[in-house]
């Protein structure tokens, strides 16, 4: 009997270890193949810590909905679907950098005048002519953009509404993207997929429970 229980605790004991590098596997094929989502998940997590709605965080936040429309304006108008990662890496940057130094700088205004810096490009080059989905971008970028200036100048509570429901309608956009597979790499349709309904969602969260 003894060494029965023995034999089947070791069974047991050996199953487990089995299972140890097939649940390791599992993760990192799930990194390797879902790293996007998985990098949204951390940044809207950031993002969301400690999240409060004053006029400050509107002001954050605003900036943020404009950076997300921009990055497809950005790629369009280049036509290179990977420079959306270098358009938001370098909106992002700037945005730290304001946020690091209390610089007291309107970059909604900022990111707009980019925008149409980018469209304007895009016309010279006769893109607007082309099916390659510019005026789609541009009607994107009035809409969030609009809706993120009016954001920044309201009062904070109704600032955070708009704020949480261009996200999520902008989580929209990039599922749309991502199944079509056009504008922008898929990569970054899944992360700012992820990134805006998280934070869309945890925005709208802080203001139920205020």
């Amino acid at each position: 009997m003894i060494d029965n229980k023995h034999s089947t605790d070791e069974g047991r004991d050996h199953a487990t270890d089995d299972r140890s590098p097939h649940a390791h596997r599992r993760w990192t094929g799930f990194l390797a193949h879902r790293w996007p989502t998985a990098v949204g998940i951390a940044v809207a997590a950031l993002t969301a810590f400690d999240l409060r709605i004053d006029v400050e965080s509107i002001s954050f936040l605003s900036a943020l909905v404009v950076i997300m429309p921009l990055v497809y304006v950005g790629a369009a108008v280049l036509e290179r679907r990977r420079f959306a990662w270098v358009v938001l890496l370098v909106a992002i940057a700037a945005l730290v950098l304001t946020q690091v130094l209390d610089l007291k700088i309107n970059l909604v205004l900022v990111f707009l005048v980019v925008a149409l810096a980018f469209l304007v490009v895009g016309v010279a080059r006769g893109q607007l002519r082309r099916p390659g989905g510019l005026t789609l971008q541009t009607a994107g970028m009035l809409a969030f953009g609009a809706t993120a200036l009016a954001a920044f100048y309201v009062d904070p509570d109704l600032g955070g509404y708009l704020v949480a429901f261009a996200l999520l309608g902008h989580a929209a956009w990039d599922a749309i993207h991502y199944v079509r597979n056009r504008v922008v790499p898929r990569s970054y349709a899944e992360f700012c997929a992820v990134f805006d309904l998280l934070l869309g969602a945890a925005i709208l969260f802080v203001l139920f429970m205020r």
